[in-house]
């Protein structure tokens, strides 16, 4: 058992990283709960206020796939120390910010610290933790990274009820702060950095695809599903990002080795990863928003009623992460896909009738099936590669993850809109109640196709397994 004891200086080294990555994601969605509020004072539409998610996740998506790059160039705690400066300097800019652009500045500024910060948690975990430990590990990062959405509507509606939208990154300051110092003085550095060329083009393709994705789906909410402006977008975005698959297999140049992709159980893996995060943030985007705009719930109320499954969730990652050690990942991860499945079809029988204390049980379902599955959909899906190839799988999966969050808020808002703008003689609580019931619907579909995509990968690698 003595080669697997963790030295105090990794603890603290993880605790650092899991510090600083918490920040980073609770900072996504803790503004969600505000737009609102930020509507009427801004005196903008729900689709341009989305844009300080949208944007924000779009930007770590983009960052998070140049990690592995970055993490082979230069050492993780310098990595750590940019990462932690500009998350403090953007909190800065938001906090001051005297209008709608300099708060969206400020966000990006922060996109790019989270960006670098959640890989960097993973990475440390990776090289540093034992094999035998590792699912445990990687649990608590799943419980850093998913857990931290769903209290983030919570964090912010607080903020927000008691003092104003601002307190959000005054108060977050000090435990960045705290998240520098550690990670500053115990981060290790086990890899020898090499100088690479990086590939500048493959990652204007990407960020060009992203963006025009995720704006397909933004103009969705204001022309509709059938419009060619969504259609459009969506278009040329895939064509784009055909352009950077070609360019990443004829290139020299260091981005991501899309090699992690010929492993069709990899590919299961963050397709599932992917759908389930798609659903976790889209969800914690959709019922404050639904609370406030439907019921005309204040934005504690509207943030407090997921705190409870995302409470439950934050419990359960760690210890399904010491199933998948002791018994694999089949056994977590299935029970995790089927109570999504349950939660969401719950969400879609009642979406117009839902009240308070029904989103808190139908999310408490939610929190449990999340926190079984996700960290270990990861763990697993990582497992699937060449050790050499582990750096990319990290990359991978943590930019699926942040573009997974754009996509889901932007579907989520898109969806919305367009039914506030749907019928002119029905009041704006009748018309979110109908837009959210749909949104619900969608993610009912999403859970039954994404335990689907688990039954799957799971028989493929029984099959694997016995050859």
């Amino acid at each position: 058992m003595q080669n697997q004891a963790i030295p105090r200086k990794t603890m603290l080294a993880i605790i650092g990283a899991g510090l600083m990555a918490f920040c980073g994601v609770l900072v996504e969605t803790s503004m969600n709960v505000t737009f609102p509020t930020l509507m009427a004072q801004f005196k903008l539409s729900m689709s341009v206020v989305q844009w300080l998610s949208t944007g924000y996740l779009l930007l770590v998506s983009l960052t998070m796939a140049t990690s592995a790059y970055i993490q082979r160039r230069y050492k993780i705690r310098s990595i750590f120390i940019f990462s932690g400066v500009s998350f403090i300097l953007g909190s800065f800019v938001c906090a001051l910010a005297p209008s709608f652009v300099v708060l969206l500045i400020g966000r990006l500024i922060q996109a790019v610290a989270t960006g670098y910060a959640i890989p960097l948690l993973f990475a440390i975990i990776l090289q540093q933790v034992p094999v035998a430990r590792l699912g445990l590990f990687m649990g608590i990062g799943g419980m850093v990274v998913g857990v931290a959405p769903s209290i983030g509507p919570t964090y912010g509606g607080m903020n927000t009820y008691l003092f104003t939208w601002r307190e959000i990154f005054w108060f977050i300051l000090p435990v960045v702060v705290i998240a520098v110092l550690l990670g500053t003085f115990t981060i290790p550095q086990k890899m020898k950095t090499r100088r690479d060329t990086f590939d500048f083009l493959g990652l204007i393709l990407l960020g060009i695809s992203f963006f025009l994705i995720a704006e397909g789906f933004t103009e969705a909410g204001d022309f509709g599903w059938l419009s060619i402006q969504f259609w459009g977008f969506l278009a040329a975005g895939l064509v784009v990002l055909g352009l950077f698959i070609y360019h990443s297999f004829h290139s020299d140049r260091d981005l991501l080795d899309l090699n992690i992709f010929k492993s069709p159980t990899f590919v299961l893996s963050i397709l599932s990863y992917f759908l389930i995060q798609l659903m976790n943030i889209g969800i914690s985007y959709l019922l404050p928003n639904y609370s406030q705009l439907v019921f005309g719930a204040n934005s504690l109320v509207a943030g407090s009623a997921i705190l409870l499954g995302s409470l439950v969730s934050g419990i359960v990652q760690p210890m399904s992460g010491r199933l998948l050690d002791s018994h694999g990942a089949g056994y977590p991860i299935r029970i995790g896909s089927v109570l999504i499945v349950i939660s969401m079809i719950l969400f879609a029988i009642f979406g117009l009738h839902l009240n308070i204390p029904m989103i808190i049980f139908f999310y408490l379902i939610f929190g449990l099936g999340f926190g079984f599955s996700f960290g270990n959909v990861m763990t697993n899906g990582i497992g699937q590669v060449d050790v050499k190839l582990q750096q990319d799988a990290n990359a991978a999966f943590n930019t699926s993850q942040q573009y997974a969050g754009s996509i889901g808020t932007a579907i989520m808002a898109a969806i919305l809109t367009s039914s506030q703008h749907s019928d002119p003689h029905l009041s704006q609580a009748v018309l979110s109640a109908r837009g959210g019931d749909h949104d619900f619907s969608l993610l009912a579909l999403l859970a039954i196709v994404t335990l689907i995509l688990i039954l799957i990968n799971f028989r493929k690698q029984a099959k694997n397994s016995q050859a």
